[in-house]
């Protein structure tokens, strides 16, 4: 298991205030890791850390196992794209007109991949027409191509459905589902909505009062919300078979308690 990310009791102190405290998460390489969890719980104070907005109060985090106070993390967060809160674009400009100041901003020799970035967020065909001119949902997936531009292997994007209608929203999680299983790029996303998580995460992480509480797979999350009866029995082994004979999904918890599924 390769991690991108871990925090080591990780705090952040505003005065009086702590918006993080004692904060460990794990990110493991390949994931869509969901961080769940309602406004004010401390999602993005966590993302501004990682991506060295800001220094934490305590505590340490890596990234790609190097550690926030070696001074290799500069090069380690070139390999990280992200958008926090809403994506930095120029409104007076058209889409290929701001990823080529990006690339120009990042030092690109060559800007042979900007058709190749629209194309990718579905804004080839966007031709002269202003970013200020862009739906919600475009300027959220011209925020990603530019976020892009530096080729990550980490995206993070924090809220990236706030606001966006519903065809908005399957557009954003068509491209994350498409960036990460065709590109293999791993995933940060914030949000506050588990539903919409629900339908592309592989892991989660819940926020709450600054502290993950929680973090469990989607596989063990789906398990624990689907619907159950639990019973008990006498004889477990012949219950045991004939579940199996019937093709029951079942889960023996203990000598006398079996949970059937469905």
């Amino acid at each position: 298991m390769e991690l991108v990310i871990e925090t080591n009791n990780l705090e952040k102190k505003y005065k009086d205030f702590k918006a993080i405290k004692n904060l460990n998460m794990h990110l493991e390489k390949g994931a869509i890791y969901g961080l769940i969890g309602k406004n004010g719980a401390g999602k993005t104070t966590l993302i501004r850390l990682i991506c060295g907005l800001q220094e934490p109060t305590s505590g340490t985090y890596t990234i790609y196992g190097v550690k926030n106070t070696d001074k290799k993390i500069i090069d380690v967060r070139k390999r990280v794209g992200a958008i926090i809160e809403s994506p930095s674009i120029y409104q007076n400009m058209t889409a290929r007109d701001n990823i080529i100041e990006q690339l120009k901003l990042i030092g690109s020799p060559s800007l042979d991949e900007v058709s190749d970035l629209l194309k990718l967020v579905g804004l080839e065909h966007t031709g002269k027409k202003k970013v200020k001119n862009f739906s919600l949902g475009m300027k959220q997936r011209l925020g990603i191509a530019i976020a892009l531009a530096t080729n990550p292997d980490l995206l993070i994007l924090d809220e990236p459905i706030n606001g966006l209608d519903p065809e908005g929203i399957v557009e954003i999680r068509e491209l994350i589902l498409n960036l990460n299983h065709k590109k293999r790029i791993t995933i940060l996303i914030s949000s506050h909505y588990l539903d919409e998580l629900s339908k592309i995460a592989t892991y989660y992480g819940f926020v709450d009062n600054g502290q993950i509480i929680k973090e469990i797979s989607s596989a063990e999350l789906n398990k624990k919300m689907e619907q159950k009866i639990e019973i008990k029995v006498l004889d477990i082994k012949e219950f045991v078979k004939y579940f199996e004979k019937y093709n029951y999904t079942y889960e023996v918890v203990d000598n006398n308690t079996i949970n059937v599924y469905g």
